[in-house]
């Protein structure tokens, strides 16, 4: 009865530990399966990639900015140069005396309606350009020799100011109001336009305006130029004759 006992013990035993060898055989088995599928799938998705890529690239060359890079050739292109950005050095580069320099950079822009051929430092020019640095001597001489021929007019101007202090300007035509005035023989506008009507001009005045105004009017013919100073005439009281 013992011996019994004893053998099947040990068979039970025996089972046992071949079972855990089986499953851990089996358990080795499935990972070494995982790693070489995994492993499998890394190796195979750079094949695609660069064949997708070559594939892409093929279609490009086609291209006609793909042909232009391909037929590049350093020969046909003028070499980049730098500039310096200091001005001396950049005078020094452009063979220039640095007096003629001027900084690129804009400091600000004024605006300003002078008498022709009557700029003085008085007040608006003095405190205008004396706050922007400009030389205001030099300013009046030069914008005096340009309006020299339009003097008894109203002539804007527009001031451009650079870092350096230096200036340029540009002329812009007399104010419709005061070409208006000159053709009505007015001194002044009305106070009440749309009560009172101080003066009548001409479909040819009206024309003469419309031109002289043109360069500064934000229209594409004449008409339009003297729709717009019609406008402003019927704002100052002036009365415009009706076409014969």
């Amino acid at each position: 009865c013992l011996r019994g006992r004893l053998r099947m013990s040990f068979h039970l035993s025996m089972r046992k530990q071949a079972l855990l060898v089986s499953l851990c055989v089996n358990a080795i088995l499935f990972c070494v399966l995982v790693n070489l599928s995994l492993a499998g799938k890394n190796v195979a998705s750079p094949v695609q990639t660069r064949s997708a890529a070559t594939t892409t690239r093929v279609g490009l060359m086609n291209h006609p900015t793909q042909q232009m890079f391909n037929s590049y050739t350093p020969s046909q292109y003028a070499p980049v140069v730098h500039v310096p950005r200091d001005l001396s050095a950049k005078a020094a580069f452009m063979n220039v005396p640095a007096s003629q320099m001027r900084a690129a950079k804009v400091t600000s822009i004024i605006k300003l309606a002078l008498d022709a051929g009557k700029a003085n430092p008085a007040p608006p020019v003095g405190p205008a350009l004396g706050a922007a640095g400009v030389n205001i001597m030099q300013f009046c001489k030069e914008y005096n020799a340009a309006t020299q021929k339009q003097m008894g007019q109203v002539i804007p101007v527009e001031i451009t100011v650079f870092a350096d202090r230096s200036f340029t300007f540009i002329l812009k035509t007399p104010p419709a109001s005061k070409l208006l005035l000159q053709a009505a023989g007015l001194e002044k506008g009305s106070g009440t336009p749309d009560k009172e009507t101080l003066a009548t001009i001409t479909q040819d005045q009206l024309k003469e305006i419309a031109e002289v105004k043109m360069p500064d009017l934000n229209a594409k013919d004449i008409e339009a130029a003297m729709r717009i100073v019609e406008g402003t005439a019927k704002n100052m009281g002036i009365k415009v004759a009706a076409a014969a």
